[in-house]
């Protein structure tokens, strides 16, 4: 026999069955780690809910001291939404929502999420009655630059991930994940 005959001579590399079912194995491996280390989708939600309320917080006090006007939050465990006082003259100063401002809208939380509220002294007070139409401020934005000192902890039922965001009366907020 010639050693150099086709039958003779051993393969080199694989077939290309046996790439495919490589790549096959490889790409199951790949989809189980990516889907096992997901991560909680609801605790991200929550997060981004939470980071979303302190910005909007921070930016309402800024707009607040900027047109030296008197802001607010209106905060159920619910949702959120921003105020404006309005002092028209000859009228009684009276909160308003700010409805016509797409960023300081009304926000309506997830369901299962929840919003708990605890308000540092209420030495801070503003038109602070409820009016007819149910209008009460929980947190003032003052044009002095001055915010109601709270802390706002935010969780969800589906998760176990908590957070929370403190403000200071000098508007200063911090947001943080709470570890059990």
């Amino acid at each position: 026999m010639n050693s150099s005959s086709p039958a003779a001579r051993p393969t080199a590399g694989f077939t290309l069955f046996e790439l495919l079912v490589v790549l096959a194995i490889v790409g199951i491996l790949v989809t189980a780690v990516t889907l096992s280390v997901g991560g909680d989708r609801r605790g991200d939600a929550l997060a981004r809910e939470s980071q979303r309320f302190a910005a909007l917080v921070r930016l309402a006090a800024e707009q607040a001291v900027l047109r030296s006007e008197e802001w607010a939050v209106q905060v159920e465990p619910d949702r959120y939404r921003f105020l404006r006082l309005d002092e028209t003259l000859g009228r009684e100063p009276e909160w308003i929502p700010i409805e016509d401002d797409a960023l300081f809208r009304t926000r309506e939380l997830e369901a299962g999420t929840r919003l708990e509220l605890e308000l540092e002294g209420r030495e801070m007070t503003l038109v602070d009655a409820e009016d007819e139409a149910g209008i009460k401020p929980t947190l003032l934005l003052l044009s002095s630059g001055e915010v109601s000192p709270f802390v706002a902890g935010f969780e969800a039922r589906d998760t176990d991930s908590r957070f929370r965001v403190t403000s200071n009366l000098l508007g200063e907020l911090e947001w943080e994940r709470v570890e059990e």
